[in-house]
């Protein structure tokens, strides 16, 4: 499994694991050798820097990913022997390079979500990362900044993030297992992306539609720390992971009040199978005690409406000589007017798309649409379509057919995308 081979197996390598700050300044002979290391030094072959031009594709992303792992596992190292101070080495490639006489160093900057191995041994750097993008190392002479040196980590095929996001998706719809080698790419490629949320979440998806507890685990990793920003359908799916894996992760306070159906019986499963309850975890439970009675009877109104509902279409029915046509609104009606969220959305969908927007997503939180729920997301993406919101507009999609992949409405959803 390349998630877990390469993923993890960098984990192991670089020690991914958590890097908060800079560190302390690495003195010269402080430092043991990296783990696995050898006296061999390879020179890297033939493309010397260059970047190939690949269409991204499943072939292709396999193919890289192999080719950064023999980096790693064959510690492949890129050697310079000059003083200089900007440098480039491939993803997954040791860079080595001497110092000018300097007998310290610290990484001073990086691109967020990396890790970096760095060495110092005798005058010389090692360095390596298996994440895309610019670090910057600073030199110190007697305890004083002497210069920095840039660092560029490339990947050496040449594939947009777009390009990369698209064939996650395409994987994702299909529930095909190139989607693990898609999302690795995507993270040591773009660990800053524009899509790293939507990708983090399409990879839990994944792993909990296949019932895959390891991939879940890691993939929880992912998202835990955004919990926030995700929808109410997006959390409930990460709390039912949490329990699965028996992980405790941060819910926010405001995410206890939440009015979704869906979110709250996530919720529910969620506290009742964590070993030691919070403040908010206690109050949330105490609340739904007092709320089951009242569920019930709500329930048991429900189905008893649904009875005479169905009589009086039958009756109608068979009066007319007809099947009936009727096709029951399950929109709920606000009480002080008569009228529905959806309703107001729908009358506001041409002329002010804010409004609409916003009374799209109170229908979702608190009517029972299940069957306009396709059609609302559509309307939400393009209400952000027509105020130019492109990242919302991909969120609405991507929920659209993840929730619904056969609807009518996906295939509508390609214009917005044009």
């Amino acid at each position: 499994m390349i998630v877990a081979g390469i993923l993890v197996g960098c984990t192991n390598i670089d020690n991914l694991g958590g890097k908060k700050d800079s560190g302390p300044i690495r003195e010269i002979g402080g430092e043991p050798q990296i783990p696995g290391e050898t006296k061999i030094v390879e020179d890297v072959p033939t493309d010397d820097g260059k970047v190939v031009n690949k269409e991204a594709n499943n072939e292709n992303i396999k193919e890289y990913l192999s080719i950064v792992k023999g980096n790693l596992k064959g510690s492949v190292k890129k050697v310079e022997d000059s003083v200089e101070n900007n440098y480039t080495v491939g993803l997954g490639e040791t860079l080595v390079f001497p110092l000018d006489n300097e007998r310290a160093i610290k990484l001073t900057a990086s691109p967020k979500n990396t890790n970096t191995k760095i060495n110092l041994s005798n005058g010389k750097v090692s360095f390596r990362s298996v994440y895309q993008g610019q670090y910057v190392l600073s030199t110190y002479v007697d305890g004083s900044l002497n210069r920095k040196i840039a660092i560029a980590v490339i990947a050496k095929y040449d594939f947009s993030e777009r390009e990369v996001y698209d064939v996650i998706m395409q994987n994702f719809e299909s529930k095909s297992k190139d989607l693990e080698n898609a999302v690795t790419l995507y993270k040591m490629m773009f660990p800053t992306g524009r899509y790293a949320k939507e990708v983090n979440y399409l990879f839990l998806k994944y792993a909990y539609d296949i019932k895959n507890t390891s991939l879940m685990s890691e993939a929880l990793a992912g998202v835990k720390n955004d919990f926030s920003s995700y929808s109410d359908s997006e959390k409930a799916t990460i709390l039912r992971v949490a329990k699965l894996t028996n992980k405790d992760i941060f819910v926010p306070s405001e995410t206890y009040k939440t009015s979704d159906s869906e979110l709250k019986s996530a919720l529910q499963e969620y506290v009742g199978n964590k070993g030691s309850l919070d403040k908010n975890d206690k109050v949330f439970i105490e609340k739904t005690k007092k709320e089951t009675p009242e569920t019930a009877n709500t329930v048991a109104r429900e189905k008893v409406r649904a009875v005479l509902d169905e009589t009086v279409l039958t009756k109608v029915g068979s009066t007319s000589g007809t099947s009936p046509k009727t096709v029951k609104n399950t929109t709920s009606k606000n009480e002080t007017n008569g009228e529905s969220y959806y309703d107001k959305a729908m009358k506001n969908l041409n002329s002010n798309p804010r409004v609409a927007i916003e009374n799209f997503k109170k229908s979702l939180s608190t009517e029972k649409i299940q069957d306009k729920k396709p059609e609302i997301y559509y309307n939400i993406a393009s209400s952000y379509a027509k105020l130019g919101n492109k990242v919302e507009v991909t969120k609405y999609l991507r929920l659209l057919k993840q929730e619904f992949p056969n609807s009518e409405w996906v295939k509508r959803s390609e214009a917005l995308t044009k």
